[in-house]
């Protein structure tokens, strides 16, 4: 900051960095927020004032992005931080901020089955049908971090169509799910999900699936194995969240009703044998 001592410096990364690190000093308007230009309005109504932003570091583009949005809303005196955050750190910076707190978190959680869903997408020929499922409970255990251990209970009986208006249309395409054709729930009530395996991802950019898990699941009293990416988070509360986009073929599990690998010339009548599943599981707070 010598080249520019009277700037008034922005820490345009989000609040939670902020929380954890910054530089001393450095006042929090988030470039990532869409009303970033009208809280620097409000802070610094005079254009003409000098500000430099710190972003990260020189090989990420919310610097760039923060001086282009200023310079637009009329600002004149607009600078970068050379290196950010990281460069300073580099240099010898020590930042205020309460750190790294992620491992207080580490343990095994109980599942919250109201902030967790399972979406489904089944397909044929012609059409889709999507629905929901809900989760009957389950844990998670977390350690360093990381995802090393799970177990979840899935209520078949809440199997439920969300695509169709039609209420007598809904009804015939859930009792046929529910039925020995597809999920035969009258006996089986509820499937299994077990964590075997579970590895991170090394290298992948925030947003993107982080953990690579595999797993037994049991559906239809048939248990058989899985594997998929997942995106494992952590929220300010202590809790964690997990989604993924998983594709399984339900003839590996007895469900082989329109199936064309074992019928033959079922024109109208395929079902495809994949489904698609977008799963989110959250935790309670640690």
């Amino acid at each position: 900051m010598a080249s520019a001592p009277s700037s008034t410096l922005i820490d345009i990364l989000s609040a939670d960095s902020h929380e954890a690190e910054h530089v001393p000093g450095a006042v929090n308007l988030c470039v990532y927020e869409t009303a970033f230009i009208d809280k620097v309005k409000a802070a610094f109504p005079d254009t003409a004032t000098a500000l430099t932003v710190c972003g990260y570091c020189d090989s990420t583009k919310e610097a760039e992005v923060a001086v282009d949005r200023l310079k637009e809303a009329g600002y004149t005196n607009v600078s970068v931080m050379p290196g950010g955050l990281e460069k300073w750190k580099a240099d010898g910076g020590t930042p205020e901020g309460k750190g790294d707190e992620c491992a207080s978190s580490d343990g095994k959680l109980a599942v919250d089955t109201e902030a967790s869903f399972i979406h489904w997408t089944g397909r044929n020929l012609f059409n889709f049908h999507s629905g929901s499922l809900k989760l009957a409970g389950g844990t998670v255990e977390i350690r360093d971090g990381k995802l090393v251990a799970g177990e979840f209970r899935i209520d078949m009986d809440s199997l439920a169509c969300t695509d169709l208006a039609d209420t007598k249309m809904n009804r015939m395409l859930v009792d046929h799910l529910r039925s020995d054709d597809f999920f035969d729930v009258a006996d089986h009530p509820v499937a299994t999900f077990t964590v075997v395996s579970s590895s991170r991802i090394e290298g992948v950019t925030e947003g993107l699936p982080n953990h690579r898990v595999g797993g037994s699941l049991t559906l239809r009293g048939k248990t058989m194995p899985v594997t998929f990416d997942a995106l494992v988070a952590r929220k300010d509360d202590g809790s964690h969240v997990a989604q993924a986009m998983v594709d399984f073929d339900r003839t590996q599990w007895g469900s082989i009703y329109g199936s064309g690998r074992f019928f033959s010339r079922l024109g109208q009548h395929v079902v495809n044998d994949v489904i698609h599943l977008h799963l989110k599981v959250a935790t309670v707070a640690g």
